[in-house]
């Protein structure tokens, strides 16, 4: 009985010493996490590849030439430019849900859509 108390223990005492020295499983890299690729890429943020489709995704089914929604035409790179230069666009965008003209109405966009179209009007808001 003696003995198998003392076996009980000294396992118990292994398991705890080995639980506590293993390394920690855990990561704080994206990369390792998501693979590569899955981090907000904003370094070569293009109207083409990035910007036209948040916009045909988000916002251009209300804002666009035949039912320009608010009076803002969303179709094409011209308009986008536009509204994007003048500080419209980030300023629906920006709102918080609660604001009656925060747009998406849907919901927000995504903080990394949000940083991307930010570089590209940092940019300039080329046709690129």
């Amino acid at each position: 009985m003696r003995s198998t108390l003392l076996l009980k223990f000294l396992t118990l005492s292994g398991l705890v010493s080995i639980l506590f020295s293993a390394p920690s499983c855990t990561s704080d890299n994206i990369d390792d996490k998501y693979g590569p690729g899955s981090a907000c890429d904003t370094a070569a943020v293009t109207f083409s590849q990035d910007i036209k489709t948040i916009i045909g995704q988000n916002c251009e089914m209300c804002h666009n030439g035949n039912s320009a929604s608010g009076g803002l035409n969303l179709a094409g790179h011209e308009n986008i430019q536009n509204s994007a230069l003048s500080g419209a666009l980030m300023d629906r965008v920006e709102r918080p849900m609660s604001d009656p003209l925060s747009m998406p109405p849907a919901g927000p966009l995504s903080d990394c859509d949000q940083k991307k179209l930010m570089a590209w009007i940092n940019q300039g808001a080329p046709n690129n």
